[in-house]
């Protein structure tokens, strides 16, 4: 093994992969071609042809729907040809932004059988991963989001003034793996008869165009007197997870989808997370932290969103009270659960 790992990663900028690095464990990631670039940039055999001799092993997290079919053929048999092993980090079994799921299985498919080693975040996702594509997963659970600092003070931060309680919705974009409208029609089911709980929609600018309906009725809810409406495009990290602290439970919309790095930034900031159950995201923390319940109508939702559109979620009659010290921040010890060296 050399006594440093150079890594190329796939995305390298996403919070993931960056808060992977520990000045701890020897490992370096290689330059990108640009600050804004694509998985496609480097699943790419020219670019693994003219690294090739940079590189320890190549880590693909997402960011790869819109890599050619035939693009990534080549780049794999250029790994190959290098000797350079694969690792797959499986975050996503089904894409959330996409209402079609034929075409990211099929990569699943390729990527699955390629890959040297399969990394997963939750138990649950490597037992589908085991049924699906008789692949073992190494369960690594999700890195912090939040940069340490940030989570530690959170931790540190007063407690709200008893009797207040304040759940929020964020519909922070429209992708085919969120719900909105029923979530929030429950959330409020359950806040009726709660005078001490207070809810918090933030909507991105631009719903009035993408989505009319959904954003006349927000609009109508600015009414209601426990009910703040508020317009929160992209902003700086730091805003985000401020954003994040001011409220005490986050119900996240989710229809689809499997794990979730935004269920992750609130458990970092203390803030807990109400799921449907049916999902993984649901095991990436014990209760209080993320706290899992049941879709109406049965059983699971099934995966497409077509489908899945009849389903709402049915709360717990009391919303989840977390203290926000449940969240510790401490050094943690990494340990390799296996081993995969660079072959020539």
């Amino acid at each position: 093994m050399p006594s440093r790992i150079t890594v190329a990663s796939a995305p390298r900028r996403h919070s993931y992969t960056r808060h992977l690095l520990h000045p701890a464990v020897p490992v370096t990631h290689v330059a990108t071609p640009d600050r804004g670039y694509r998985a496609a940039q480097v699943m790419d055999a020219r670019w693994v042809d003219a690294h090739a001799d940079e590189l320890d092993v190549f880590h693909v997290h997402f960011g790869f729907g819109d890599v050619p079919d035939d693009q990534v053929e080549a780049w794999l048999a250029a790994l190959h040809r290098h000797g350079i092993p694969l690792v797959y980090t499986a975050h996503d079994l089904e894409n959330p932004h996409l209402e079609d799921q034929a075409r990211h299985r099929r990569q699943l498919d390729v990527l699955m059988a390629r890959a040297d080693a399969v990394v997963t975040l939750t138990g649950r996702a490597s037992d589908r991963i085991r049924r699906r594509w008789g692949r073992d997963a190494t369960v690594i659970p999700h890195p912090p989001v939040v940069d340490l600092r940030t989570a530690a003070a959170a931790a540190r931060r007063p407690q709200r003034p008893a009797g207040e309680v304040v759940v929020g919705v964020h519909c922070k974009d429209n992708r085919a793996g969120m719900d909105v409208w029923p979530t929030l029609q429950a959330v409020l089911e359950v806040i009726a008869d709660r005078a001490d709980v207070r809810l918090r929609v933030d909507v991105r600018p631009g719903l009035e165009r993408e989505d009319p309906d959904l954003a006349r009725r927000v609009s109508r809810l600015a009414g209601h007197p426990r009910v703040e409406v508020r317009v929160m495009g992209y902003v700086p990290d730091g805003v985000l997870w401020r954003s994040l602290m001011a409220i005490d439970v986050a119900v996240l919309p989710y229809v689809g989808g499997t794990h979730s790095g935004w269920a992750e930034a609130c458990v970092d900031v203390g803030t807990a997370v109400v799921v449907p159950d049916d999902l993984a995201v649901a095991d990436q923390h014990p209760p209080p932290r993320v706290v899992g319940v049941r879709r109406r109508g049965g059983g699971a939702a099934p995966p497409d969103r077509a489908s899945s559109r009849k389903y709402s979620l049915g709360w717990p009659r009391r919303p989840v009270v977390v203290s926000r010290s449940h969240r510790t921040v401490e050094p943690t010890r990494w340990e390799p659960q296996s081993t995969i060296e660079r072959s020539g």
